[in-house]
């Protein structure tokens, strides 16, 4: 048989033309109104990223004195970590990238080690690093082109062979190992990425990889060299399955890079919605072992993805080699391939020679594209930077990885562990000496032994201690959760009398006790039972102890997300730290809340007072009943719901039919049920079941019809309108709020002109959507509003708007209109400004929620329960708790039978065949 071991003396060439950024200057030239990064609530054109990034780099320049001085970038989820980075790279300046979620001490462990002479905020976080400038560069690209607003500044040549980027890991020492690479690596990765997989400007790509790590580099810088787009998520949304799948489907992502422990929480928020990613073109694996059951289970959920597994190191860097899964293959374990373009996987034996197949060796990567190595520690570069054995050229360089492997019979190499103590923690490389001298180094610990548990069904750290003094796992997990990232703390403390040693004097693992758990209590109560029965599925063991936390337990962040559901949903709420609490404890914590508390959030708190006091006035007879301004603050509320929800959705798609399912969801109940009550008590009017009633007077359409539900729609199909141009949605995503405030206010003055000159809507009592559409696109910005001086822009249109309103109701009935009526709505847009959160009883934000989430058919249905109340009692109060408690009643009802009939159906098109793009499935 031919050999197909790679041939290690055969000549790989080196090409280093053109910087990183370089081709995203081309693109930024070719496609400057090209989306380059959509988040939540923002987009960022080329043309805007081109000029961001000169901006930053200006600064650069003018802050820093040698080429050779390095910027540290803190950074949150964002759009202004790329601008960062472009702007370093622009600049000639080498940079790193901290996670602003790490711990403080570590962040100043970075930054002591790095000496910056510029600290980029792109966060909250803070960070102090000594004769440092520290600045912030805004996540809004226009806040950031203020800020960074030098257009004309001249910017030095920079050569693919100059310090890029920085890169630690963890160190064996207890200090962070510090790696630099130059332009050149990431160039010539991005470049056989593109052409080997097909990459397009067409594809969108995320930004889910960990910040301050490698692979958030091919995230970022391949889309870029394309003039493709990178969605970047909220935060939060890592770590919610059921938000990271619709944020997936919502952006219809088609390439993603990521790690298995983030393929389990895609592919479980999949499982959750019903949802299949069938626009996923790409799945790049990376960061940890893929195994054959998580390959099959992303299939399922992403069935026209091709998976690719990536392997490599921070060291050389990027993947430096690939395997294409094959569908139709079973394979007991993923490979780890074959080298990429001039790079190979040289498995060689303790002579240096490449083992053979089945045997094991030290996997070493051979490139021209290595790594410079360690910084500031040249010996350690000479180690683990080797010349190439076979041919002992200087400037053949191989990179020894620590990892066993062995050849497969194609000449793939294959993982089979690690050679000394590093061990892969939900993809991030972890030195347990690192963990073990940081945990020594605490007051209470005399010695500690750190091991990595592969036997548990989720591999853990466990931390064997012995102590000087008396103390408890809680007390050292928070100690060490202060210095190191989350994934470095230990899942277990085991208390040890001694360490155990072998006859030779090293650590005899063996011979520490295993972690097994005394055993188990009695659950305290039928509620803990049921909590360790379903934290005991979550952590897929047979039975749990109740004495011990979700952390001693061996929670981590994917359980950890489908344990704190489930403890919410069975204790009404999630406690303080409740992953450090045992379970008989958090059982406990589920005592009836009279005298608790609860957050509210202001749209619901606002919506729900808004209703019920729009019952109590229709019911009263409207005569005595002094306030108005609810329904204006329904509107406001529901264009606060509209930026919230669908505004990114609207840009994404290009056009405004994601907006269908909403009108969908008020128009079809609305109409059948007026047509309902007109048939068995009128006639039925064409003007209810089109939903234009409003434009005619009361005596030609009948007593039944809902003018808010109208004119809500109404307002909804015109900024759908208007937001299906092109134009308007670009500069609305591009600066949402000034463009939302100045067409608020641009609203009102047509409201006066059309009322004033053109058409006189007092007929109808305003009941018409240009009256009331300020308000709602007010709402809009009111989303955008989370800056004091945006909050205090937006106070003054409200009021300008509640002026105009009530200048408006002045002119049509005279000053009575202010005179004999509270108006509650500008008291009410200022709350939702100025808070987004309420404390209210426990009881009252459980009964709010759902008299908030039955609006509209609490809306719909409260006259005719009023009759049903007038036939046993007419008193007010149980009128209203009655048409309250009907409309709840209805919507439960519509909401149950909807959801079975779109289940049938959609069970129906899945049996024919129909589904298409991203579809439900049941």
């Amino acid at each position: 048989m031919p050999d197909l071991r790679p041939n290690p003396t055969l000549c790989l060439q080196y090409r280093a033309e053109q910087p990183i950024h370089q081709a995203f200057l081309q693109q930024a030239e070719r496609c400057p109104e090209a989306p380059a990064i959509i988040t939540a609530h923002r987009l960022c054109t080329y043309a805007q990223l081109a000029q961001i990034s000169q901006g930053i780099a200006a600064y650069l320049l003018e802050k820093t004195v040698n080429s050779d001085d390095r910027v540290l970038i803190v950074a949150e989820r964002g759009a202004a970590l790329v601008y960062a980075m472009l702007g370093c790279l622009r600049a000639g300046r080498a940079f790193s990238v901290a996670d602003a979620a790490y711990p403080a001490v570590r962040l100043q462990q970075l930054a002591s080690s790095l000496a910056p002479r510029v600290v980029l905020r792109c966060g909250q976080a803070h960070v102090e690093a000594a004769d440092a400038c520290v600045v912030t560069v805004p996540q809004d690209p226009v806040e950031a082109l203020h800020a960074f607003d030098r257009p004309t500044a001249q910017l030095p040549a920079v050569s693919a062979g100059q310090p890029a980027y920085i890169t630690f890991t963890s160190g064996s020492t207890g200090e962070p190992k510090a790696i630099v690479t130059h332009h050149a690596p990431l160039v010539h990765f991005i470049d056989w990425h593109v052409h080997q997989h097909g990459l397009t400007q067409a594809d969108t790509f995320s930004l889910l990889s960990g910040l301050g790590h490698d692979p958030v580099y091919r995230d970022v810088f391949t889309p870029l060299s394309l003039g493709a787009s990178i969605a970047c998520p909220a935060q939060a949304s890592l770590t919610d399955p059921a938000q990271l799948a619709s944020w997936i489907a919502l952006h219809r992502v088609s390439v993603i890079h990521l790690t298995p422990p983030l393929g389990k929480l895609i592919e479980t928020g999949a499982q959750l919605q019903g949802q299949l990613f069938r626009q996923l073109r790409y799945l790049f694996w990376g960061g940890d072992a893929l195994s054959p059951a998580l390959y099959q289970q992303m299939r399922a959920v992403a069935p026209n993805a091709v998976n690719v597994n990536f392997y490599g190191t921070t060291e050389t860097p990027q993947a430096m080699a690939y395997h294409t899964l094959d569908p139709t293959a079973e394979q007991a374990r993923v490979p780890l391939g074959k080298g990429i373009a001039d790079a190979q996987l040289l498995v060689v034996n303790a002579a240096g020679q490449l083992v053979g197949e089945g045997e094991t060796g030290e996997i070493l990567i051979r490139s021209p594209y290595l790594s410079l190595g360690y910084w500031g520690d040249p010996a350690l570069t000479e180690a683990r930077f080797i010349t190439n054995p076979f041919t002992g050229l200087a400037s053949d360089r191989c990179y020894r990885t620590g990892d066993l492997g062995t050849y497969l019979a194609d000449g793939s190499a294959c993982f089979l562990g690690r050679a000394d103590g590093q061990v892969k923690v939900r993809g991030h490389r972890v030195e347990l000496a690192e963990i073990e001298n940081t945990i020594s180094r605490l007051p209470a610990v005399r010695q500690c032994v750190v091991l990595a548990n592969h036997d548990h069904p989720l591999p853990r750290l466990i931390a064997y201690c012995v102590l000087h003094q008396p103390g408890s796992a809680d007390d050292l997990r928070l100690a060490i959760a202060r210095q190191l990232p989350d994934y470095m703390v230990p899942a277990l403390f085991i208390f040890v009398q001694a360490i155990p040693l072998t006859p030779n004097g090293k650590v005899d693992k063996r011979a520490l006790p295993a972690p097994v758990q005394e055993p188990t209590s009695q659950p305290s109560s039928a509620l803990a039972e049921k909590l360790c029965s379903e934290w005991a599925r979550i952590l897929r063991v047979p039975r749990l102890d109740p004495r011990l936390s979700f952390v001693e337990l061996g929670g981590d962040s994917l359980s950890f997300v489908q344990a704190s559901r489930v403890l919410e949903r069975l204790i009404g709420h999630l406690p303080d730290r409740w992953e450090s609490l045992p379970v008989n404890r958090l059982a406990e914590l589920s005592a009836p809340h009279e005298g608790g508390w609860r957050v509210m959030e202001m749209p619901v708190f606002v919506r729900m007072l808004a209703i019920i006091l729009i019952v109590v006035g229709h019911l009263s007879g409207m005569t005595p009943w002094p306030i108005v301004g609810e329904t204006s603050v329904l509107f406001l509320v529901s264009g606060i719901s509209l930026a919230r929800f669908q505004l990114k959705a609207i840009e994404t798609r290009g056009d405004a039919r994601t907006l269908l399912p909403s009108l969908a969801a008020i128009v079809v109940p609305t109409v059948l049920y007026t047509a309902l009550l007109q048939l068995v008590f009128d006639r039925v009017h064409w003007q209810s079941l089109l939903l234009v009633s409003n434009w005619f007077a009361t005596g030609e359409v009948g007593l039944f019809n809902y003018w808010y539900i109208e004119v809500l729609v109404q307002m909804i199909v015109i900024i759908g309108l208007v937001l299906s141009s092109k134009r308007v949605r670009q500069a609305v995503n591009a600066a949402p709020f000034r463009w939302l405030i100045l067409a608020a206010c641009t609203l009102v003055a047509v409201d006066v002109l059309l009322d004033r000159w053109v058409f006189d809507a007092s007929g109808l009592l305003h009941r018409v959507p240009q009256h009331f559409l300020a308000v709602m696109v007010l709402g809009m910005a009111v989303h955008h509003a989370d800056t004091p001086a945006r909050k205090a822009v937006a106070s003054a249109v409200a009021v300008l708007v509640v002026a105009e309103l009530d200048l408006i109701a002045v002119a049509g009935i005279g000053w009575q209109a202010v005179t004999h009526y509270v108006d509650i709505a500008l008291p009410a847009m200022l709350a939702l400004i100025w808070l987004r959160a309420v404390p209210v009883p426990a009881w009252l934000a459980r009964a709010g929620a759902v008299i908030a989430s039955a609006t509209l058919f609490i809306y719909l249905t409260h006259f005719q329960f009023q009759s049903v109340a007038d036939r046993i009692a007419t008193y007010l109060l149980f009128e209203v708790a009655l048409a309250i408690a009907g409309g709840v009643a209805v919507s439960v009802a519509w909401n149950t039978s909807t959801r079975w009939l779109l289940s049938r159906w959609r069970a129906g098109r899945k049996a024919h065949g129909d589904d298409d793009g991203v579809q439900r499935v049941t």
